[in-house]
């Protein structure tokens, strides 16, 4: 009886086997699977800001997470937390990356979950960049005069953002840093009559410096205070009409979209809260918080509420969860004339944080939102009015108040906190009798001269992570300005 003849699926079948037989016995002989390593690094080539928390890292095999977070080293150090949810590993920052800075992160050994110690992992090395550190003033001397001005501390390098023939009034840099909003006004004009609102790029990205777009005219309704949303998506105006005095209000501008009148009662200062969704306006001798879009259960102009003690709203919490606010003090006659700060959660509760007998300039909630920076200042005795300004730190946990550095006696000032929460700027003025040939700043003051101090708040990181601010010596800067200001 013959032998059945081979089919050719099974002379195939035969040489697979003999093929897989080969490899598998070349796996053992050359030592197992594939190493585990590092698939992806979100911040891998980029350039992060304040905003930019934490960093993901996604492996290819689950891993031995003890391993992984007693090798992981990133240099400048950058203190954080780790977290986990499978093959991805969230490192959390306590605070945000100082500005100015390349960071090397490198995982040179590690463990998967079941291959124990002797696993192979393939070394991972990647680098990541946080923004220059920069800022913007209004120059006051020399052909600065009245521009809009950007100082890179990292490339040590000056530039003006806007043309000499204008007047720059105020102006709000957009989150990214990419730009910048502000109004201004040909010289000689009136300034609070025909200041429009433009955009300048600030060159801190792909883009060139000092392309500028108008955003908002002045033909029909003169522009006064305004406010950027953190989104960047959102401008609120408050304007007045030319023909008609009494028609005078906030006005929402959106991004391609038509300027339009928010339906609400005029009020006086105001701010875009982190949200991007509401408006916290003053109104009569309190403050109320306004929808500026419509919503679900809400439109816009609506009244989300209404704080009737507070008249001024300085800052608000980057997570929204508190504010800090000012109180006028009208309904205790043994402080009418003094301001008290207070700091106003989101759940309604409230704490008295300091009181002054001249003003509450500014307050600002450094990046962790534990600590309060706070401008103030306090009526000098004598037969001449004079105040005198301060900077003060209050931590929200213990209530405990640091004096950092005190101003000569002046009717103005301003401040402003790095987005790393690293240090202050502020500006020293002295004012002039003489209007007619001096820079004036936005509040109306002649200026003879205007000094820009830069003010280091830790000595070192341990300071920083007990939030416990320990100033050294400002420095002052080689050229004059008024209204410095963090590019974030």
């Amino acid at each position: 009886m013959s032998t059945p003849r081979r089919q050719p699926i099974d002379r195939l079948s035969q040489s697979l086997i003999v093929l897989l037989a080969i490899f598998i016995g070349g796996m053992v002989l050359l030592g197992g699977p594939a190493a585990s390593k590092v698939r992806n690094f979100s911040w891998k080539n980029r350039q992060i800001g304040a905003e930019d928390t934490a960093f993901l890292m996604t492996f290819s095999r689950p891993m031995d997470q003890d391993s992984v977070e007693k090798n992981l080293t990133i240099e400048p150090s950058l203190p954080g937390r780790f977290s986990w949810a499978g093959r991805r590993m969230a490192y959390t920052l306590n605070f945000p990356a100082p500005y100015g800075n390349e960071f090397k992160v490198s995982l040179t050994k590690a463990s998967d979950r079941f291959s124990g110690k002797e696993a192979k992992f393939a070394p991972f090395e990647a680098s990541f960049k946080s923004r220059e550190r920069a800022f913007a003033y209004i120059g006051t001397n020399g052909e600065e005069q009245g521009r809009l001005m950007l100082y890179n501390l990292s490339t040590q390098s000056q530039a003006a953002l806007t043309p000499k023939e204008w007047t720059v009034m105020d102006y709000k840099p957009y989150t990214q840093g990419d730009r910048i909003l502000f109004a201004a006004v040909e010289r000689g004009q009136n300034t609070l009559q025909n200041q429009q609102l433009y955009t300048v790029t600030t060159g801190l990205n792909q883009a060139a410096s000092g392309q500028i777009e108008t955003v908002l005219d002045s033909d029909d309704y003169q522009n006064l205070k305004f406010d950027l949303s953190p989104d960047g998506q959102t401008i609120v105006a408050q304007r007045v009409s030319r023909s008609n005095p009494g028609d005078f209000g906030p006005w929402v501008i959106s991004e391609n979209k038509e300027p339009r009148r928010l339906e609400t009662e005029p009020g006086g200062d105001f701010i875009i809260a982190p949200d991007s969704q509401s408006l916290l306006l003053q109104q009569g001798e309190g403050t109320a918080i306004i929808a500026l879009s419509d919503a679900q259960n809400e439109q816009s102009g609506d009244i989300l509420d209404f704080l009737p003690q507070y008249g001024l709203v300085m800052d608000v919490a980057a997570n929204g969860s508190a504010a800090a606010m000012v109180s006028f003090n009208q309904d205790d006659p043994e402080k009418r004339y003094t301001q008290t700060l207070f700091w106003v959660s989101n759940q309604g509760d409230e704490k008295p944080l300091l009181n002054v007998t001249g003003s509450i300039l500014d307050a600002q909630f450094d990046p962790t939102n534990e600590l309060l920076f706070c401008l103030t200042s306090q009526l000098l005795e004598g037969d001449t009015y004079q105040v005198q300004p301060s900077i003060s730190a209050v931590n929200l946990k213990t209530d405990q108040i640091d004096e950092l550095w005190t101003l000569p006696p002046q009717p103005s000032a301003h401040m402003s906190l790095a987005p790393d929460g690293l240090a202050l700027l502020f500006d020293e003025i002295v004012p002039s009798v003489d209007a007619d040939s001096s820079a004036i700043a936005n509040d109306g003051i002649a200026i003879s001269t205007a000094k820009i101090w830069l003010l280091p708040l830790y000595q070192t990181s341990d300071a920083r992570l007990k939030k416990q601010p320990q100033p050294v010596e400002p420095q002052v800067f080689p050229f004059s300005g008024i209204n410095p200001t963090w590019i974030p």
